[in-house]
């Protein structure tokens, strides 16, 4: 059930850039980039369930900007891709970090601080 969810999230994505009245290209890449990526290696419901929960976080710290003063740089260690995915989003889903960088293991963050 939940890879035709993400196929139909995909679809509804590809979408808004060709339009409804070419529905079948949207279907079409859809399945195409379903098989490509390895059903089973992202799960594109936890990507958006992990946003879902940041946003009200975001929203907070973008309230919170104006009396940040100190930068730092930190780094954080990940395991796989899909883990990875999902760090850089959330992190980046807040104003006052920003991923800058990654290697093998770890993704290196710009963060702004009190």
């Amino acid at each position: 059930m939940a890879h035709i969810i993400n196929m139909l999230i995909g679809f509804l994505f590809l979408s808004t850039f060709f339009g409804l009245e070419n529905y079948h290209i949207s279907i079409i890449i859809s399945i195409f980039i379903y098989i490509i990526i390895n059903p089973g290696k992202f799960n594109f419901l936890k990507v958006f369930y992990k946003l879902g929960i940041n946003i009200p976080k975001a929203l907070y710290e973008t309230l919170m900007l104006p009396i940040l003063k100190k930068e730092l740089i930190e780094s954080e260690k990940y395991t796989d891709d899909f883990q990875m995915l999902i760090k850089i989003l959330t992190i980046t889903l807040t104003p006052k970090t920003i991923v800058f960088d990654h290697d093998n293991n770890f993704l290196y963050i710009h963060k702004l601080d009190r």
